[in-house]
């Protein structure tokens, strides 16, 4: 296990954001509504340049027997998850980093990550963190999460292995109470990093409800949806 990937999984057990490198590129984004979508609208912000390790392409034959990764199946709009959408909208990594998200019911908050985005779900009764990151039994606050980092593949996998159809890879543990997923996709540059308080089997329950966010994005002239970014 690589050492940054112990450092950001202990972040995130305390419910703080986590530095990594400095942005190095300048760009703005402005997403207005498109129909019934949620309207978003972000400040300039600096735009990171993607790492670049990239997860290996994997045999045919090695991905046969796996099974369907959840995100490769319908997407959700912005509408379904604004929360993670907005968080997305304001990252440095938003350009290869595309936003995805659980479908539960549970109230969501952005926390900040250095150059990424991060999303905390609060639910009444179940095991969390308190605000001074103490571990808490049934406070309910930061329960489960989901963050898209600005680390790339070579520092949070030691050995990317295919865990579904797509060729994504991903990583399971369960450490002092925390189980936690790292995942890699085909055509992001970013690892994601999913946990949750209430175990291992509820992590499993949010990997198998992971959707990309259909998320419109301003261009020159049009609007394009980003799932998945080339």
């Amino acid at each position: 296990m690589k050492a940054t990937k112990l450092i950001l999984a202990a972040c995130m057990a305390a419910g703080v954001g986590c530095s990594n490198t400095s942005a190095t590129t300048s760009a703005s984004t402005t997403t207005p509504s498109v129909g019934g979508e949620l309207a978003m609208t972000t400040p300039t912000v600096l735009e990171r340049e993607a790492p670049e390790a990239e997860l290996p392409r994997f045999e045919a034959d090695a991905l046969a027997s796996l099974p369907q990764a959840p995100w490769s199946t319908a997407t959700l709009s912005a509408s379904d998850a604004p929360i993670v959408a907005t968080a997305w909208a304001g990252a440095e990594n938003r350009g290869w980093c595309a936003p995805l998200a659980p479908e539960v019911a549970a109230s969501a908050r952005a926390t900040q990550l250095d150059g990424g985005w991060m999303v905390e779900f609060d639910q009444a009764g179940a095991p969390g963190v308190t605000e001074d990151g103490e571990p808490c039994e049934s406070c309910g606050r930061g329960s489960f999460g989901i963050a898209g980092t600005a680390m790339g593949v070579d520092e949070m996998m030691e050995t990317p292995s295919p865990a579904f159809a797509d060729g994504s890879a991903a990583d399971v543990s369960e450490e002092e109470g925390v189980a936690s997923a790292t995942i890699a996709v085909p055509g992001q540059r970013c690892v994601y990093q999913v946990w949750s308080f209430r175990g291992e089997a509820h992590l499993q329950e949010l990997l198998g409800t992971l959707r990309f966010v259909s998320t419109p994005r301003a261009t020159d002239t049009q609007m394009a949806d980003l799932v998945p970014f080339e």
